[in-house]
C-alpha cells in the first residue's frame, strides 16, 4: 500500500534527492536513486550495506518516493494491515521513516549523516 508519509516544501524534496544522489556518487551505496517520469520525481531505494565493496553485499531495506503522490509529498510502501507479514517488514518501514526524518533534518550539502544506529540498516 502506497501511503503519504510527509508533505514538505519542494525545496526540501529537492535537497533530499540531491543528498541521496551525492551519497550514491560518493560510492557509499546506501542509496540508489531512480528518476521518475517527470524531472522532479525520484524513487530512492535504501540499502543495508555489509561493508564489502561488491554489489552483492547490498540488501535493499525499502524505498521512498519524492513527488510521486503530489508536489512536496514523500510517500512510502507501508505494510498492508490485512497482510500477515514478517515482523522484520515493520522494522524496515520504521527504518525508512527514520531515514527520511534524518534526511529532512540533516541532509544538507557537506553534512555527513550516520545511519549506523538503525538496526535494519546494519549488517
Amino acid at each position: 500500500m502506497h501511503a503519504v508519509y510527509k508533505a514538505v516544501p519542494l525545496e526540501d524534496i529537492q535537497r533530499v534527492i540531491d543528498y541521496c544522489r551525492n551519497d550514491q556518487k560518493l560510492n557509499n551505496d546506501l542509496f540508489e536513486v531512480y528518476p521518475g517520469p517527470e524531472e522532479n520525481m525520484a524513487m530512492m531505494i535504501v540499502n543495508a550495506c555489509s561493508g564489502e565493496s561488491s554489489l552483492s553485499a547490498l540488501r535493499p531495506v525499502g524505498a521512498f518516493y519524492c513527488n510521486f503522490a503530489g508536489p512536496g509529498v514523500i510517500s512510502i510502501e507501508e505494510e498492508d494491515p490485512h497482510f500477515d507479514g514478517a515482523t522484520s517488514r515493520k522494522q524496515h518501514v520504521q527504518a525508512i521513516k527514520q531515514v527520511i526524518d534524518l534526511l529532512l533534518k540533516d541532509g544538507f550539502p557537506g553534512n555527513k549523516i550516520s545511519f549506523n544506529f538503525l538496526p535494519a540498516l546494519k549488517d
